[in-house]
């Protein structure tokens, strides 16, 4: 899978789209208002690894997630969503939690990749993407969604 790093700069510059967003009241609620409310930007890769979108957390108190907003690469809104119940933020942003998830679905042999935020078939369907790799070399996709693992359908793997 190739995987271009975005511009330097480029995780700064959504943000600062993201929050002029929430700051015109175009989108967002209260909660999403809040000072230090906005998280880290975190690209949305298509699953051959390039730059999709950019997915921007919306914290709630507790370590949950109370929204996020995705935008197109050059900071053009695509979607604001917000939880009616927030699930814990571990799920949508931690690295090491969704590893943990994704490797239930671990075959004999298979070896971990590092995890992406990609989406199942269309930018709607977010879901964290895993890479299994086998001996042979042989590569495997596998999603994660809040507590939900699972293969693509077929035709739906790496490419």
């Amino acid at each position: 899978m190739t995987k271009r790093a975005p511009p330097p700069d480029a995780s700064q510059r959504i943000r600062e789209a993201a929050q002029r967003l929430l700051a015109s009241g175009a989108v967002g609620d209260e909660r999403a208002r809040r000072p230090g409310a906005l998280g880290t930007p975190v690209p949305v890769r298509t699953p051959s690894g390039e730059l999709n979108s950019w997915f921007v957390p919306v914290a709630a108190d507790g370590g949950r997630l109370a929204a996020f907003l995705q935008l197109l690469p050059d900071g053009t809104l695509m979607r604001f969503s917000s939880f009616a119940t927030p699930p814990p933020a571990a799920d949508w942003l931690d690295a090491k939690t969704i590893l943990r998830r994704a490797r239930a679905a671990q075959r004999p042999g298979e070896t971990p990749g590092r995890p992406f935020l990609t989406y199942d078939r269309n930018p709607d369907r977010l879901a964290w993407g895993v890479i299994f790799t086998d001996a042979r070399g042989a590569e495997r996709l596998v999603f994660v969604a809040g507590d939900a693992v699972y293969s693509p359908p077929v035709g739906g793997g790496v490419s």
